[in-house]
């Protein structure tokens, strides 16, 4: 006998083991979708690929469990949605812990990525006389941070955790859902602030 897509859904509600296969088979396509999404986050942060699936497939087992088929949302976008917010929590939970240990252990010189990029790129422009290009080694990072930290509002903190984990701004607005002009703002600001802070050392 052959089920709506309807019936499937409320089937799957009544945790019918049957019909919630059919839907993860169904919808597991989000899955990857998502993590193709965030697989760039993932890379940088050092987050095992396999953890991220396993969450999204949690956040999937979630979405069936609380979905009303009375709701507004189709299945499928409730999937979607319940994925993302679990996929942007875990990213954000690692973005901070790895600003943690940047703050605590390197240098402003040290560098974050394969291309040799250091937080002086990140929060610079390229100018001949950028006082950021002056800092030396011996700059004390962990009082920086602290002071970068005070000067900058919540939001903007967050966003420089992002900036200093090698996010570009069109991911940082993503991972944040707000608009990409309204990052690079942001981002703006956050660099004169920094930019402030070292000409006042």
């Amino acid at each position: 006998m052959e089920y709506s897509e309807e019936e499937i859904i409320s089937l799957a509600l009544e945790n019918n083991e049957d019909a919630r296969n059919i839907i993860y088979d169904k919808y597991k396509y989000i899955v990857e979708i998502m993590l193709r999404k965030y697989n760039k986050a993932s890379f940088s942060l050092g987050i095992d690929l396999s953890e991220l699936e396993q969450e999204a497939f949690y956040a999937f087992s979630d979405a069936l469990n609380s979905y009303r088929d009375d709701k507004n949302a189709k299945l499928s976008t409730f999937i979607t949605l319940c994925i993302d917010r679990r996929l942007k929590k875990i990213i954000r939970k690692y973005s901070g812990e790895k600003a943690k240990l940047l703050n605590n252990t390197f240098s402003l010189d040290y560098d974050y990525d394969e291309e040799g990029s250091t937080l002086k790129d990140y929060i610079s422009d390229e100018q001949k006389n950028d006082p950021l290009l002056n800092l030396t080694n011996e700059e004390n990072y962990e009082e920086l941070i602290s002071k970068i930290k005070k000067s900058l509002s919540d939001s903007e903190y967050e966003i420089f955790k992002f900036i200093i984990n090698e996010f570009d701004y069109i991911t940082i607005a993503e991972l944040t859902n707000r608009n990409p002009k309204q990052v690079d703002n942001t981002i703006q600001r956050i660099k004169h602030k920094i930019r402030d802070i070292i000409r006042s050392n």
